[in-house]
């Protein structure tokens, strides 16, 4: 005799449960499916997102939910997570610059990592709003090094308030290049400071081109303040091992893909 199916859950913790489950396994789900799959109405499913969400452990989205970004937002955790697979990012992302480009780099490790493989003695001029990029970029001996002035944040270790973001309008930038704490179909990039979605999106408008440089634990992920709709990337670059079913998806959103 075949073994039937189990039955779905059916208390709203049973059902809480395993959706949360299956947003940390699949990255997102969706009211109307789960409502069909459990067998309840969407209004149910709705509470069920909104209790998760209440609880801090998801992000609703329009029609369904997917995970939050818990990455730690101090510069120094960050450091230490993914090296490997920041450094696969950061020289992927080196045949985006031309010579003689002006490029800002935005206040993430991963940029940091890009800034340390700068080819020798570059034909560019880097800006930005951390001193560990300008030095990393510095000791390349890249052609210019700007460093954005104000008052330095010590949890992101970047210049930031009034001062920093009026200086990013005074220069016109060939490409910026992003760091991500999360990217979503829907809600675009976010991130999970104030201060540094402020001036991730002061970037994004004051440049020609922007390129975001993401990690595969980032893809369906959001953080609470946005940064840019996914249209406004013009190159996102991603590790190879991303699930194929997550690259098709951002793909057929219009994303231009390069991989690591």
């Amino acid at each position: 005799m075949p073994i039937s199916a189990s039955p779905p859950p059916q208390s709203p913790e049973e059902r809480q449960a395993a959706i949360l489950a299956r947003i940390e396994r699949e990255g997102r789900v969706s009211a109307t499916a789960l409502a069909a799959e459990f067998g309840v109405s969407e209004d149910s499913i709705r509470r069920d997102l909104r209790d998760l969400a209440e609880g801090g452990l998801i992000q609703r989205v329009h029609g369904g939910a997917i995970r939050r970004s818990t990455l730690p937002a101090a510069f120094g955790d960050r450091l230490v997570r993914r090296p490997v697979e920041k450094s696969a990012l950061a020289a992927a992302a080196l045949g985006l610059l031309r010579p003689g480009a002006t490029v800002l780099l935005d206040q993430s490790t991963t940029t940091l990592a890009l800034a340390h493989l700068l080819p020798a003695g570059a034909d560019l001029t880097v800006v930005t709003a951390t001193p560990e990029i300008a030095l990393a970029a510095l000791g390349r001996g890249v052609t210019e090094v700007i460093m954005l002035g104000g008052r330095l944040d010590p949890v992101s270790r970047a210049v930031a308030g009034p001062a920093v973001l009026a200086a990013i309008g005074q220069i016109h930038y060939d490409l910026c290049v992003l760091g991500a704490c999360g990217i979503d179909i829907a809600l675009g990039i976010t991130a999970q400071d104030h201060d540094d979605a402020c001036l991730k999106r002061a970037m994004v408008a004051a440049s020609a081109a922007v390129t975001a440089l993401i990690t595969a634990d980032k893809f369906d992920t959001a953080s609470p303040f946005r940064v840019a709709p996914l249209s406004r990337l013009d190159r996102l670059v991603a590790e190879a091992h991303t699930p194929p079913d997550t690259l098709a998806r951002y793909a057929a959103a219009g994303v231009d893909l390069l991989l690591a």
